[in-house]
């Protein structure tokens, strides 16, 4: 029997997950979490063999520098990311954490099962490609490296002088990316650009919650 704790942020998607692992054959669910700062103490005191991990949660760090906690700690430990976030930076951070498979969410329970047995197997699973949204009147797969780059730190509030700073170019050089990036999508300005690119989640800057999930109970089997 493989024992299987569950972390998600999101009481929906912890539920769903639930049902899947308490109906899926040869798996036991150990617990539910909304915080990822749990991860270590439920395992440390019950035997977990998968771990299923989004990568926000409530707390204080994110389900990836959770993840690499827990590879740490527990080598033989299985752990599969299995997110909505679309951000292609997520793929290659799991990977540099240990991560065993990566995965989304809009998945049917059979296709997560499948992706739970392969794990088991000592399978690595990882999606051939991110999914590609609509940014405007352009696709998110339009953009290139050095504009995400910019795009990322636009979206957590820098001002052209402080992305130049923080990624070594000229100050002209970012208002020449933003400006590239607004004929793309379409968007009339910075904030549109933003609000768009958070609310798709093609990029999420900042991944730390610091909410207090009172409403989260932890389920602890």
């Amino acid at each position: 029997m493989t024992r299987v704790l569950i972390i998600d942020d999101q009481r929906i998607a912890r539920e769903y997950m639930e049902n899947i692992v308490e109906n899926g054959e040869g798996y036991e669910l150990v617990g539910s979490l909304s915080k990822a700062d749990f991860a270590a103490t439920v395992c440390c005191r019950n035997v977990v063999d998968l771990v299923l991990m989004d990568i926000c949660t409530y707390g204080t760090k994110d389900g990836i520098d959770a993840a690499a906690e827990l590879r740490e700690l527990f080598p033989k430990l299985k752990i599969i990311v299995v997110t909505s976030m679309i951000e292609q930076s997520f793929i290659s951070r799991a990977k540099e954490a240990g991560v065993d498979s990566f995965w989304y969410k809009d998945v049917s329970p059979e296709d997560l099962i499948t992706v739970m047995d392969a794990t088991m197997q000592s399978r690595h699973m990882w999606p051939g490609e991110t999914p590609v949204v609509k940014l405007g009147v352009t696709t998110s797969d339009d953009f290139t490296e050095t504009e995400i780059k910019v795009l990322r730190l636009v979206c957590e509030g820098l001002e052209y002088s402080e992305i130049a700073e923080r990624l070594n170019y000229t100050k002209d050089n970012v208002k020449y990316h933003i400006r590239n990036i607004l004929q793309k999508t379409g968007y009339a300005n910075k904030t549109q650009l933003a609000i768009a690119v958070t609310g798709k989640r093609f990029i999420i800057p900042k991944l730390f919650n610091e909410l207090d999930g009172s409403d989260e109970n932890p389920i602890v089997l």
